[in-house]
């Protein structure tokens, strides 16, 4: 059993590369078949990886993120997860091999870390803080992609301007799908962070005894996820669209990025598991 399991790691993968390729070819335009099953073949992957995932640590008898491998394979995991959401809400498959390659890179990179014997933090054998842990990744990783999103309208827009219209080009997603892939990672961020927030803060308090920590990333994470929910309503308030919410996304997501660098390294906290 822990022989298969390892074996699925190294299978992970190559299903990544599969289906990135897949996607390669819808973006060329050269398989009109296919393009019509990739949805269905995606949607294969996530459930093969989320297959893989339990019978791994099943097999090897630990909880999920006890490893670097555990984070990056689940980070894989994830932005599979918030594209395909993405893709079945707005029909738009043109940044599906973009997005997929940063999936299959870094699903590859996780094997480097993969080590079944590691000893796992002691909070990770409750599974509260592991279904914690896994909404606050997505969430993190939704908000990624948003930035990614709006980083590709601010490039494309920039290419209008001076009518640089390459092959590329040509197949990136209108300005307006940018635009609305990026808000609705927004929106998928916000919720899976908030749900993510408020079972760890449920969580702490069955474990630890209080609701509200004096942790450092505990405040950091819910202010953040404040900001970016004010940001969000004032958006549509105000009504920021196009090159006005894409910066608005970067800049929001560089200070969440620069704000978790900074905490790491300034300061100490239980919220580190490997």
């Amino acid at each position: 059993m822990k022989a298969l399991g390892i074996l699925g790691c190294y299978l992970m993968p190559l299903l990544y590369l599969g289906i990135t390729y897949f996607y390669y070819t819808v973006f060329l335009g050269t398989n009109k078949r296919l393009a019509k099953r990739s949805t269905w073949l995606l949607t294969g992957l996530i459930a093969i990886h989320l297959l893989h995932l339990g019978l791994f640590h099943f097999s090897i008898n630990r909880m999920l993120f006890s490893s670097v491998y555990d984070f990056l394979s689940f980070l894989s995991f994830s932005i599979v997860l918030v594209y395909l959401i993405i893709e079945l809400r707005l029909n738009n498959k043109a940044s599906g091999f973009f997005i997929l390659s940063f999936a299959f890179i870094v699903e590859l990179i996780s094997l480097i870390y993969l080590n079944p014997g590691v000893s796992p933090n002691p909070l990770l054998k409750n599974p509260g803080f592991v279904l914690h842990v896994s909404m606050t990744i997505i969430g993190y990783t939704a908000l990624a992609l948003s930035a990614i999103y709006a980083l590709m309208y601010i490039l494309q827009e920039r290419s209008i301007k001076k009518h640089r219209f390459g092959v590329i080009f040509q197949q990136l997603p209108a300005l307006k799908y940018l635009e609305k892939m990026s808000i609705q990672a927004v929106v998928i961020g916000i919720i899976f962070l908030g749900f993510g927030i408020i079972h760890g803060h449920v969580q702490a308090n069955k474990v630890l005894g209080t609701f509200w920590l004096p942790d450092i990333k505990v405040i950091m994470l819910d202010a953040l996820w404040l900001i970016y929910v004010l940001g969000y309503f004032l958006s549509k308030i105000l009504r920021w669209y196009g090159r006005r919410m894409a910066w608005l996304s970067l800049l929001a997501f560089l200070i969440l990025l620069v704000g978790g660098m900074v905490v790491s390294n300034i300061s100490t906290s239980f919220h580190h598991f490997f």
